[in-house]
């Protein structure tokens, strides 16, 4: 993408915007465009009187729950109205004396008069007021903001601590929303160039996490690709549930009102029960669309489940026929590796599935079919809480499985590579191959 910035005409968008999933079309290929862009203030909107004295006014007491979510809609999502609809889908359950909803915002929108697209200068902070508007978006700005990267985890740590200290609640959901990556981050913002790599999420959650006092209550990403060993491992001592999908997530995103009602119904309910039921939401929204995955994990089993694996890989590496048929083409490329999207990456593999294709390999009794049982158990019965099912294979968490290419640069940041031997045993793995 050219940064002097150039961008497409509406009409030239409509093509490309259909059934878009949130990893399938990056902004730069949107530059073929012809339309100038402009930096129009008035896409941000004054906060109104009453709103602007929130943050100058002592904290409310208490609630239950406070929901944040931190939209990156600085890219073709944004650009396709995404962004928008969900605010909207929230609007229509809003806010309570119970549950704070809060979401910052940083948009690519579009102007009907001239065709082009505008950019939004700065970023907003709205607190959700419910509305029967479902097009318009009417909750007031409560703090404009000079921050315009959506990709800086500085921005995301300062807009966090702020509203913690704003809206005391007893537990705190964090949705990130944005194209995702996997390993590569999340959060990237097309006209800064900026995202989050995900040691940089790891401690802005560190950070948040402090400003609260506990442990972040539940963090989801709204995002592709999210949902892997070496991502939440990364989280593991600043969240309690992690809620994201192993493969794309469609444009749509989360049905933000089928999340939020249940959660404004009955809002004294716990970390888990609030991660079930988005999973929940989230399955019954696309039980059509047969790629749609999204799982809630428990990070307190975090720390069994690397010991675990750690003890299945040295069970694997001393067995040579196991290792051999571990480490063949055809066992690593039966694994489901989620092959929806454009940019999907084909060494995020499902975890549990390849051990349950490894196991039928293994005569059974063996040290190695007896490690691989206990893992599958402890991902099935303590790690995962929730997942959907219209994806079979996909099991709830993926796992960096390369071919014949290693990334060292990007993967040997990873918490999760300090702590594990499973650097070593895929590029073991890797060396077995090319024998």
């Amino acid at each position: 993408m050219k940064r002097n910035i150039l961008v497409l005409a509406v009409a030239a968008l409509a093509a490309l915007m259909v059934n878009i999933k949130a990893q399938d079309i990056s902004f730069e290929r949107l530059s073929a465009g012809v339309a100038e862009i402009r930096a129009d203030s008035s896409n941000i909107a004054d906060p109104t009187p009453a709103a602007a004295e929130i943050y100058a006014k002592a904290p409310t007491a208490q609630r239950e729950w406070l929901i944040l979510i931190f939209i990156d809609g600085v890219n073709n999502l944004g650009i396709a109205g995404y962004a928008d609809k969900n605010i909207n889908a929230m609007e229509k359950v809003g806010s309570t004396d119970q549950v704070a909803v809060v979401t910052e915002f940083g948009i690519l929108g579009t102007d009907a008069s001239s065709n082009n697209i505008k950019f939004q200068r700065g970023s907003k902070t709205i607190l959700i007021k419910k509305d029967n508007l479902p097009d318009t978006v009417t909750s007031p700005v409560i703090y404009p903001s000079n921050d315009t990267d959506m990709g800086s985890a500085a921005h995301f740590v300062r807009f966090a601590q702020r509203n913690i200290r704003q809206f005391p609640a007893k537990k705190v959901a964090i949705i990130l929303w944005n194209h995702g990556g996997g390993r590569a981050g999340i959060a990237w913002d097309d006209v800064s160039g900026n995202h989050m790599e995900v040691d940089q999420l790891g401690q802005a959650m560190s950070q948040i996490q402090r400003a609260l006092g506990h442990k972040v209550d539940i963090f989801a990403t709204d995002a592709c690709l999210m949902q892997m060993a070496e991502v939440t491992y990364e989280l593991k001592d600043s969240v309690s549930v992690i809620v994201g999908s192993e493969e794309v997530i469609p444009g749509d995103g989360y049905p933000y009102d089928k999340i939020l009602e249940p959660l404004v119904a009955d809002p004294g309910i716990s970390d888990e029960a609030l991660g079930k039921i988005i999973v929940d939401a989230y399955g019954a929204h696309y039980r059509a669309d047969r790629t749609a995955t999204l799982s809630a994990l428990r990070t307190s089993a975090l720390p069994e489940f690397l010991n675990l694996l750690n003890e299945w890989e040295q069970a694997i590496a001393a067995d040579a026929e196991a290792f051999k048929t571990a480490s063949a083409e055809s066992t690593v490329n039966s694994i489901y590796d989620f092959p929806h999207g454009s940019k999907n990456r084909h060494d995020s593999k499902d975890l549990y599935d390849y051990l349950s294709n490894l196991g039928r390999s293994l005569p059974d009794g063996t040290a190695a079919a007896t490690a691989g049982l206990a893992l599958q158990k402890h991902i099935a019965n303590d790690l995962i809480i929730r997942k959907t099912a219209m994806v079979p294979k996909a099991h709830g968490l993926a796992i960096y499985i390369p071919n014949l290419q290693y990334d060292s640069a990007n993967y040997e940041k990873f918490a999760f590579v300090a702590d594990s031997l499973w650097d070593e045993f895929i590029k073991l793995m890797m060396e077995e191959r090319l024998k």
